[in-house]
């Protein structure tokens, strides 16, 4: 799932994209301390969303934010000494290495096992 942009309006819209999709269900979300992943509009949609529980993750703690050591291992495999001429060629480019990337990859990059 992607935002369409790195703010509090595009952050809530996937919010309410995932509230959909898990309808019913409880939903726990771990974030970082981006600044609209706060704020007045977060905490009044989380008051009308009580299944959705936000968690924070610790500032400067990217060991603990798994999709860090994705991305680094993915950004090193797929864009090192690469010119994209446009964004679009990067993500088809990045979706389609992690389409190849098996499961015991991802859980290894994860830090799970």
């Amino acid at each position: 799932m992607k935002a369409e942009k790195g703010d509090t309006t595009g952050f809530l819209k996937m919010l309410m994209r995932i509230i959909i999709r898990f309808k019913g269900k409880i939903i726990d979300l771990w974030v970082d301390n981006a600044r609209w992943h706060k704020g007045e509009r977060v905490r009044k949609f989380l008051l009308k969303n009580r299944n959705l529980h936000l968690h924070y993750l610790p500032p400067y703690h990217p060991e603990l934010n798994y999709q860090e050591s994705l991305w680094r291992t993915m950004r090193y495999e797929e864009t090192t000494n690469v010119y994209f001429e446009t964004l679009f060629d990067l993500e088809v480019s990045v979706f389609k290495r992690s389409q190849r990337w098996k499961p015991q990859k991802i859980i290894s990059l994860c830090k799970l096992i």
